[in-house]
């Protein structure tokens, strides 16, 4: 009985022993919310892609000639970059991004960012379009589409602010959809994808 209870005791000594020794495979968080587009073959490849709120992309040139990724309303250019070299941009709002390479304007593409929710159908919901607050040079406006309603009307227009709460008197589904500013030249990205918040 005494060796059978010395033997279990020095397993569990060696088990944790071993586990201490072993490295830790983990994924920091940056390395999970990015995505990766290929520039190559006179491409972005893929041309249309849909991330989440504060996420990454990374562009990879594999060409032979030198490319960018510049985008349309001005929110971002990586400058010519050569095969073997990297571009990578967060986006921290929502919205429809659209971009070309300057040096060959028939290679387009579009980063697709949503708004998120967090709260209940009872209680109320945050609506986040921005993992931070705009500025000088960043805004946003945000419709909402009431129920029973096909048109959409103003929630919010310029704020810099980068989430609301909501919960009105009256039931039912609402949609909402959010772009972002660029106050530097009075741009604006392309509307996001819907965004439902059911109320009871």
């Amino acid at each position: 009985m005494t060796r059978t209870v010395l033997a279990a005791a020095l397993a569990v000594v060696l088990a944790g022993a071993l586990a201490a020794a072993a490295p830790a495979h983990t994924t920091s968080p940056a390395a999970r919310r990015a995505l990766t587009v290929n520039v190559v073959d006179m491409e972005f490849q893929p041309r249309s892609v849909s991330i989440g709120l504060g996420s990454s992309v990374i562009w990879r040139f594999r060409d032979g000639v030198p490319h960018t990724t510049t985008s349309n309303q001005g929110f971002w250019n990586s400058g010519n970059k050569s095969a073997g070299q990297t571009y990578v941009r967060a986006f921290t709002s929502a919205g429809r991004f659209a971009y070309f390479c300057k040096l060959h304007p028939h290679m387009t593409g579009s980063v697709a960012v949503p708004m998120r929710r967090s709260g209940t159908a009872t209680a109320g919901w945050t609506l986040r379009w921005s993992t931070k607050a705009g500025g000088s040079d960043r805004n946003f406006d945000v419709q909402v589409r009431r129920p029973g309603t096909s048109t959409w009307a103003t929630f919010r227009t310029n704020t810099t602010r980068a989430t609301a709460f909501f919960n009105p008197p009256r039931s039912g589904t609402y949609r909402f959809r959010a772009r972002t500013g660029n106050t530097s030249n009075g741009s604006h990205s392309g509307w996001s994808a819907v965004l439902t918040a059911t109320i009871r």
